[in-house]
């Protein structure tokens, strides 16, 4: 019996995504998808090939701020 305290396996990912402070725009550009897909993604309206959703778990897993100030905030010269 599940109890309101049970998350799914992508509740798990959006809510460890959203403590790592990394936005779906940031996940959207590596995975090759819109952001509206993600978010449907997440929110288990959709599903993504398998190739891309093991993508958007491994952005999410091994990302750092480290990764962040080098790819995804370029310095402006």
């Amino acid at each position: 019996m599940r109890n309101e305290f049970d998350f799914s396996l992508r509740q798990n990912y959006q809510m460890l995504r959203k403590l790592k402070k990394i936005k779906l725009k940031d996940i959207a550009s590596i995975v090759g998808v819109s952001v509206a897909m993600l978010s449907m993604y997440e929110n288990e309206v959709v599903n993504l090939h398998k190739e891309k959703e093991n993508m958007y778990r491994s952005f999410i897993i091994s990302f750092s701020e480290e990764i962040r100030e080098i790819h995804l905030c370029p310095v402006k010269r």
